[in-house]
């Protein structure tokens, strides 16, 4: 479920910044208040965003944490198993993001 709501949001995001040429810039100048205001949701201060835009000679491959590097669950996701954070969907292809608790 957590690798589904990224995969959805990413696309979204990914989706208004090639629509968007403002939003492209803001996104890549300072992607995590770019993304808390788009999604109307404060991450915590630990949560770090990170936007790099591809060029013709240039191609970036991300890799999920190594296997049994696994960090215990931190705070915020003890609050969202518990019921302090949630996600909605509008539709399949909008990810609506809702927090109710502190990190």
């Amino acid at each position: 479920m957590k690798n589904n709501l990224r995969k959805r949001l990413e696309y979204q995001i990914i989706e208004k910044a090639m629509k968007e040429e403002i939003f492209r810039k803001q996104l890549i100048e300072n992607p995590k208040a770019t993304i808390e205001e788009i999604t109307n949701f404060k991450f915590p201060k630990e949560v770090a965003f990170s936007v790099l835009e591809e060029d013709s000679k240039t191609f970036y491959l991300v890799l999920p944490q190594a296997p049994g590097k696994e960090e215990d669950l931190s705070e915020f996701d003890l609050n969202a198993i518990s019921g302090g954070a949630g996600y909605t969907y509008a539709d399949p292809t909008e990810v609506k993001i809702s927090y109710n608790g502190n990190c």
